[in-house]
């Protein structure tokens, strides 16, 4: 058995898959122990712990790898972990909204800039051709506090990720729209790791990668394990708002069937990126992402 470190940007459902891949015995059917998943607070956090060999793989954008690059530090992205963009859009019962030019006159919350939340609302409110400065109020809020002002009545509509989507929905709000229906590839999240692990123990990184393969093909033929993972993950959310939100994300592919970064999912998380100034330099798949892994035969674990 290797015992490996992952860090994390965030502790998050949308990171499931890894957590799946540990409770499931994923990790340790291919000769890997995961004894923790470590919450860095941030994606360059993260990854800047795989470059100092503190930890072998990071959970984040793929960005985060090019960003990495620009200043010298040699990674890859490696495996998908999120692939669709995974937010949504709500609004009271009583808000009128059949297409994006109704977000005219209304008041809208959403998480802070440059969060992937945020970028999507502009690229909406951009594509309706409609401005954010004298059609639409926007009010930018800490992620995961989105929804108070539209409970409360003081807005229209939040924009926003899971668990927040699902309590929402069991608060009286609905759902208006979805971007993982227009983002059905977009690489929000990856695995990543070092070049020098690539190149020094390729088949650790082979290991890895096809234990979480197992584990997206788990949560997709067994939903119910996903969720009895999620539950134990966070306890603390009611477990009714948990299970749907799981349900969700692998009803949109959020949760991918398997592990392979395509350049369109890529190049549309890219894209977006550069669209609110975020990225100001070219990336390049072939640069950033590393897809032998994800693309070669998953082998089938250690016997």
């Amino acid at each position: 058995m290797d015992t490996i470190l992952v860090t994390e940007a965030f502790h998050s459902l949308l990171y499931l898959p890894v957590y799946v891949a540990k409770h499931e015995g994923h990790f340790k059917n291919h000769g890997l122990d995961v004894p923790v998943v470590r919450s860095a607070g941030s994606g360059p956090t993260a990854l800047a712990s795989v470059l100092a060999g503190e930890s072998q793989f990071s959970v984040h954008g793929p960005e985060h790898v090019g960003f990495a690059q620009e200043k010298g530090g040699k990674a890859k992205a490696i495996s998908a972990v999120a692939n669709s963009a995974p937010v949504w859009v709500l609004a009271r019962q009583e808000v009128e909204f059949s297409s994006p030019a109704d977000l005219k006159g209304k008041k809208v919350v959403v998480g802070l800039a440059p969060g992937t939340s945020n970028t999507l609302l502009k690229r909406l409110i951009a594509d309706a051709k409609l401005s954010p400065q004298t059609d639409v109020t926007v009010t930018e809020v800490q992620n995961g506090s989105e929804l108070g002002p539209v409970i409360a009545g003081r807005a229209d509509i939040a924009v926003a990720y899971q668990p927040q989507v699902e309590q929402g929905l069991s608060q009286g709000l609905k759902v208006v729209y979805e971007f993982p229906k227009d983002y059905p590839e977009y690489a929000f999240s990856t695995i990543n790791t070092s070049q020098q692990l690539i190149d020094s123990n390729p088949d650790l990184v082979k290991r890895f990668v096809s234990a979480i393969s197992d584990s997206l093909k788990m949560m997709h033929a067994s939903p119910e394990k996903a969720q009895a993972v999620a539950r134990k993950e966070f306890p603390s959310l009611d477990a009714a708002v948990v299970d749907a939100a799981v349900k969700r994300m692998l009803a949109n592919n959020v949760y991918p069937q398997g592990v392979e970064i395509t350049p369109k999912a890529f190049d549309n998380a890219i894209a977006m990126q550069k669209f609110v100034g975020n990225i100001k330099t070219d990336m390049v798949f072939a640069d950033i992402v590393e897809p032998r892994f994800s693309t070669m035969p998953i082998d089938g674990g250690v016997k």
